[in-house]
């Protein structure tokens, strides 16, 4: 008895932004495609199959080409209402995302989608209540609330190590140039006078 193979179909939107490729493409969709996907526990084995979406077509086509993916568009709305595709990704720029999601989850599509999901909590809100509505799974990348100093300082404040917490602030970032061979891109709070010796 053969097990059953189900390919995925993923439009993966803002795909020629950096978290969209790099990340997202390259470190997650191709490496599982190019494995030949993988298994579940019954058995079943799950491909992925990437659309490619962006407003640049030079660059998607570039893309699509590179990495061999045979689907590429710069129409957004025309892999929304694709009844073929099973999930809608975006990495686009955070002022289109609220509205490029409540399109895709009101078409019943799935959607898994960078963070934030939008630019207010009355907005987030209203997407929370449409895809629940709509019946689809929404997803959110929440890759940080799993980094090894975070899970400390979660356990920490649990604990009371630091007794009552009035205030909490937060900044990330990504540190691509240090500073010693090339400027740093971005500040970083190491780098910042603090008032200590």
């Amino acid at each position: 008895m053969g097990f059953e193979t189900r390919t995925i179909r993923i439009a993966m939107n803002g795909i020629t932004g950096r978290m969209g490729h790099r990340q997202h493409l390259l470190r997650s969709i191709l490496p599982i495609r190019d494995a030949g996907g993988f298994t579940l526990e019954d058995g079943t084995k799950v491909q992925v199959e990437p659309i490619l979406v962006g407003r640049n077509e030079a660059k998607i086509r570039e893309l699509a080409e590179l990495h061999k993916v045979s689907e590429w568009t710069t129409d957004l709305d025309s892999v929304i209402s694709d009844p073929s595709v099973d999930i809608i990704f975006d990495a686009s720029m955070t002022s289109l995302r609220a509205e490029t999601l409540r399109k895709a989850m009101l078409a019943g599509n799935h959607i898994f989608t960078e963070k934030p999901t939008a630019e207010t909590l009355d907005e987030a809100i209203g997407l929370a209540r449409i895809g629940k509505e709509a019946g689809v799974t929404a997803g959110v990348v929440h890759d940080k609330l799993y980094l090894p100093g975070l899970v400390k300082l979660r356990r920490l404040a649990d604990e009371g190590f630091f007794g009552r917490i009035l205030s909490i602030r937060g900044e990330f970032g990504y540190w691509v140039f240090e500073g010693d061979v090339q400027a740093a891109q971005r500040p970083s709070w190491r780098r910042q006078p603090c008032g200590h010796p």
